[in-house]
């Protein structure tokens, strides 16, 4: 749902001020200047891009590894235990769902919503791309 609104943010033209590299060679504005979504990625520099991977390897990796699922308090799967510093072992102030049916509603929603969210920016990344129009997919809130 962030990139959803990430994107929104983006096509409003709101950026971070300063640059992507140290020499201010590549200003973070530079990057919407063919658009958002697929040809924004082509805008970052190489070493931008190896950064990103690098930082999402180190996360897989080092931060919250996979040899880690444990299941959780109720050996759900994919769940953590968590560890101190790096994994919260639950939301502050809640207790886990004890009722089953409640705890399988409970994780399809949130299952569904990611999906739906997943779709929201896949269709507005696509929308980006389409040549047939001269706005985007937020064109009625970013242009009235």
């Amino acid at each position: 749902m962030l990139a959803f609104v990430g994107m929104l943010v983006q096509e409003l033209g709101i950026t971070f001020p300063g640059s992507l590299d140290f020499a201010g060679k590549v200003p973070f504005d530079s990057v919407l200047k063919d658009g958002v979504g697929f040809p924004a990625l082509q805008n970052i520099p190489p070493i931008g891009l190896a950064q990103i991977v690098l930082f999402g390897g180190i996360a897989e990796m080092i931060a919250i590894p996979a040899r880690q699922y444990t299941g959780g308090p109720q050996n759900l799967p994919g769940g953590y235990d968590g560890s101190p510093g790096l994994i919260p072992g639950g939301y502050p102030w809640t207790e886990q769902i004890t009722d089953a049916e409640e705890r399988d509603r409970a994780l399809n929603v949130e299952i569904q919503n990611g999906r739906a969210a997943m779709m929201g920016v896949f269709g507005a990344m696509c929308h980006s791309n389409l040549d047939s129009c001269d706005h985007h997919f937020f064109y009625p809130i970013t242009h009235n």
